[in-house]
């Protein structure tokens, strides 16, 4: 598979994802990677790995429609992006506990994609390499559907939010 990383711009680390994803780099060597670090450590070399601190807007939309997978902190530009690409996010919400966040709203937003189809929550890091081995053997026929049916429900939930707020702005005039 090939998967893209993203830890996002944020000024707190998210190494817990990053020193994951190394070990899945060394457990899953079918796989092609595309790693953003922010301002985490990377010090893995391997040939199978683009890494780089951060990336453009331009590179960031190259890399999600390379990818089949993104691996990400959960938010909602980087699940987005990636549905819009046609690339299944897979989240982990950063937490205050670990240092990488002031609070847990990555976490609850986590619990909300899964209800709602949109994204695959890790929950815990070292669920990443069994995560990567099930989204493998899904196939791309099932990634696909799943991506369809996110970006259903996204659009028609997009859809109600500006109906609902002209309906307000327009019982306030």
């Amino acid at each position: 598979m090939r998967v893209m990383v993203s830890v996002g711009t944020h000024e707190q680390p998210f190494q817990r994802l990053l020193d994951a994803v190394a070990d899945a780099v060394v457990a899953r060597p079918e796989d092609e990677w595309v790693v953003q670090f922010g301002v985490g450590r990377w010090t893995l070399v391997d040939d199978r790995v683009r890494a780089a601190d951060y990336l453009d807007a331009s590179a960031m939309r190259a890399a999600l429609d390379w990818a089949d997978v993104l691996v990400s902190q959960s938010s909602p530009g980087n699940v987005f992006g990636a549905l819009e690409a046609g690339t299944w996010p897979m989240v982990l919400g950063r937490t205050p506990s670990a240092g990488e966040h002031v609070d847990d709203h990555q976490v609850r937003f986590a619990s909300a994609l899964v209800e709602l189809g949109h994204a695959t929550d890790l929950g815990h890091a070292d669920r990443l390499v069994p995560a990567l081995a099930a989204e493998s053997a899904a196939g791309t026929p099932a990634r696909r559907r799943r991506i369809e049916s996110a970006l259903r429900v996204a659009r028609d939930n997009e859809r109600r939010f500006r109906r609902d707020v002209w309906t307000v702005l327009g019982s306030l005039a």
